[in-house]
């Protein structure tokens, strides 16, 4: 992934990672090794590792095909927020210490609440594949 974030392509970005396995998969390794330096850099990120870990598990599903009863929309703007999260270089730099991470919080945190039908029918699928 680019460290780069140019907000004109954003839509384009996620639109290409969603439709390519290799490019996913990347891009949640990546979201997991920034979520574990970012938690022990920030409290508020640590604060929010359940919601990224399910927002991670959300688009593995949708990319694997498993899951589907999720707006492509949604999808977009989930991959758009990951990939904010990841990059180094945005609104407010990630190495402004405590400010740099409350944007990327808060942007979590505005996805979360956006999806929120759309998560909770995700956690209810998830749970009945666990009991299977």
């Amino acid at each position: 992934m680019s460290k780069r974030l140019n907000h004109k392509n954003a839509f384009r970005r996620a639109t290409r990672v969603l439709a390519d396995k290799r490019l996913s998969n990347k891009l949640l390794m990546e979201v997991k090794q920034t979520l574990t330096s970012r938690a022990k850099a920030s409290e508020k990120i640590g604060q929010l590792r359940n919601k990224i870990s399910t927002l991670i598990r959300l688009v593995k599903a949708y990319t694997k095909g498993s899951y589907k009863n999720i707006s492509f929309k949604s999808m977009i703007y989930t991959v758009g927020v990951l990939i904010y999260f990841i990059t180094p270089m945005d609104i407010v730099p990630d190495f402004i210490p405590v400010s740099g991470f409350i944007d990327d919080a808060s942007l979590i945190l505005w996805l979360y609440n956006h999806l929120g039908y759309e998560l909770q029918q995700f956690k209810a699928w998830e749970s009945k594949q666990e009991e299977k």
